[in-house]
C-alpha cells in the first residue's frame, strides 16, 4: 500500500481495493459511487441473481474499532434510500437485493486486508 495522507485518499484507495476484492469473490461490479439526492453507495454489484449494495469502510488502524463499526444508523438509512432510488431508475423494485459491507484494513508497506460482511444490514 502506498502512503496515504488524506481521509479522501484512504477512502478512494479502499474502494478500489474493495472492488477488486469482491470481483475475486465472484461479484460483478456494476457501478461505483452511485449518488442520488438522498445519499451515495460505494459499490453496486451482482452476486448471481442478487443485486448487492456495498458500503466500503477503510481504516489504517483499529484504535477506533473495526471499520464496519463506523456504519451508523444514519448511513444505513441513506444507503437504503439511495438503493431505492437506484431500483427506481431500473424500473425494477422487485429485484432480489441485499446490503453488504467490506472492511478494508490498510497499513503502509503491507497488503490490504479485506473482510466481506454479507447481509450486513437489512
Amino acid at each position: 500500500m502506498p502512503p496515504l495522507t488524506a481521509v479522501a485518499e484512504i477512502g478512494s484507495y479502499g474502494e478500489r481495493v474493495a472492488a477488486a476484492f469482491v470481483r475475486r469473490n465472484g461479484y460483478r461490479v456494476l457501478t461505483r459511487n452511485f449518488a442520488s439526492e438522498r445519499g451515495e453507495i460505494d459499490l453496486i454489484c451482482r452476486d448471481g441473481d442478487t443485486l448487492v449494495f456495498v458500503e466500503v469502510r477503510s481504516r489504517t488502524g483499529e484504535q477506533f474499532g473495526r471499520p464496519a463499526e463506523s456504519i451508523d444508523a444514519r448511513k444505513v438509512e441513506a444507503v437504503r434510500a439511495t438503493a431505492q432510488d437506484y431500483l427506481k431508475l431500473l424500473k425494477r423494485d422487485d429485484i432480489p437485493h441485499r446490503f453488504d459491507a467490506v472492511e478494508v484494513r490498510l497499513k503502509v508497506g503491507e497488503v490490504p486486508v479485506c473482510t466481506l460482511l454479507q447481509n450486513f444490514f437489512a
